[in-house]
């Protein structure tokens, strides 16, 4: 039997408040998509907890918003809907009619097999940086997808294109976060940086796009470790 690391889930994602509330007005995230009790470093089954936590608060916190919406003066203008749903649309209409000659698949299969070979849990800073020259290259011929399915109507491969787009922007904010984190912490060990650097990385990182760049940004926030101050965690028998 072959035993190997999974990545079945992202360590972090949205940002929320106690209410399970994102940045953007309306949103609610919880479970695996949130960064809240155990999203900074998600480990097996902790997804679970965050899950039926998150969405005890979430849930009810959303009903009483969407009753007060209405009421309490915030509500987008109708233009921003429809501004978008624009958008949307032609993202689409140029995905489906796109004329080019790389299959999807193909490139989601080079994603998968050049993450798992140098962004998993072993980490050097080298092929780091090589792994994000590869995915500037795969969104690149993303550009030029073509799909086999041109319907409108369970068109399962314009579902999966679409989404392979947000795949590799995410790999880059992975990699790119990976290699300015000069440090061992959690399920993320650089033999080159062997320790766990507080002094310097005791730090949330939180990446955004900008609306006017295709190419993530990096922001650093402080931990607050002013009720339980860390310690080293170790495993062997003297501690």
């Amino acid at each position: 039997m072959k035993i190997f690391p999974g990545m079945h889930y992202t360590m972090g994602g949205l940002w929320v408040d106690f209410n399970q509330r994102t940045n953007i007005q309306g949103l609610y995230a919880c479970g695996e998509a949130d960064y809240s009790i155990h999203g900074a470093n998600r480990l097996g089954a902790n997804s679970l907890m965050s899950c039926i936590t998150g969405g005890f608060v979430a849930g009810p916190d959303a009903m009483q918003y969407a009753r007060n919406t209405h009421k309490s003066g915030h509500t987008p203008a109708h233009n921003v809907f429809e501004s978008e749903k624009k958008r949307q649309d032609e993202i689409n209409r140029r995905l489906i009619s796109n004329d080019g000659t790389e299959n999807p698949f193909l490139l989601w299969r080079e994603l998968g097999n050049i993450m798992t070979e140098n962004v998993t849990v072993i980490r050097y800073n080298n092929k780091i940086k090589e792994t994000d020259v590869k995915l500037v290259e795969l969104l690149e011929r993303y550009r030029h997808v073509n799909l086999s399915d041109r319907s409108m109507w369970a068109n399962t491969s314009f579902i999966f294109a679409r989404q392979l787009y947000n795949m590799l922007q995410l790999a880059r904010v992975i990699a790119q976060g990976a290699e300015m984190r000069n440090e061992s912490r959690g399920a993320h060990y650089k033999p080159d940086y062997p320790e766990r650097d507080d002094a310097n990385w005791l730090k949330t990182t939180k990446a955004f796009f900008a609306a006017d760049a295709d190419e993530p940004r990096f922001e650093f926030e402080q931990v607050d470790t002013s009720l339980i101050t860390p310690r080293p965690r170790r495993y062997d028998a003297a501690t």
